[in-house]
């Protein structure tokens, strides 16, 4: 499987984890084509499917936490957050599937902390309008404007190397365990591997699009932050 994946990754340029992250693309979407066509076929007046609950629950959940934060804006974000999420998740825990893991690469992090940058910044922009998004810098006074810059900018920063350094740490234990431990880590594996794997995946999954939305909503003004979950 291994020298199948890198005689396969050597006929392009394309690197290693940019193919991961395009087969994990590929592979989700297949499946939540074939599920939007079930789901379709779901009758609302009978009781919900089981394999469907898991589903509602978290859909649900990330639509609850972006309407107390973000406000009436919601339906706009909660696309974008639940797709990040979903993939950050599959790709932090791609290495129990003999993947490349592409959120141990400082390449892919950088590109998901960009893309949520940019909706951060879009939002603003939405919400105050351009002139007021600028006037934004000046707050509280334009004495501040060089650090409302910085910290503007050390934003995409901070998400790609939490994501990495965390990701990354995970990996290196994993292998120092390996090399330490020889054929005893055969029966330990499957723990390390579900807490540093799953479980840190998870984690940082959660990390990662919980600051964004945060993030989001701070650019947001306070009157349109007023949703009524009822």
């Amino acid at each position: 499987m291994s020298e199948f994946w890198r005689s396969f990754c050597d006929v392009g340029t394309i690197s290693k984890p940019v193919l991961s992250s395009l087969l994990i693309v590929v592979v989700l979407s297949i499946i939540f084509i074939i599920l939007s066509f079930r789901i379709k076929k779901v009758d609302p007046l009978k009781k919900t499917p089981l394999w469907l609950l898991p589903l509602m629950m978290l859909v649900d959940l990330i639509n609850t936490f972006i309407k107390q934060n973000i406000g009436k804006r919601w339906k706009s974000f909660s696309p974008w957050f639940l797709s990040l999420a979903i993939f950050i998740f599959v790709s932090n825990i791609s290495a129990v599937f003999l993947l490349e893991n592409p959120t141990s690469y400082i390449i892919i992090t950088l590109a998901l902390a960009l893309t949520s940058f940019f909706v951060i910044q879009g939002a603003g922009i939405a919400s105050n309008g351009f002139l007021g998004y600028l006037k934004g810098f000046l707050d509280p006074n334009p004495v501040m404007l060089p650090m409302n810059i910085i910290s503007e900018i050390s934003l995409p920063i901070s998400l790609c190397l939490r994501l990495f350094g965390n990701i990354i740490s995970g990996s290196v234990i994993a292998i120092l365990v390996k090399g330490f431990a020889g054929w005893f880590a055969i029966p330990i594996m499957p723990f390390i591997n579900i807490v540093f794997d799953i479980g840190f995946g998870l984690i940082q999954t959660a990390v990662f699009v919980v600051l964004s939305i945060i993030f989001t909503s701070m650019k947001i003004k306070d009157e349109e932050k007023i949703f009524s979950l009822d």
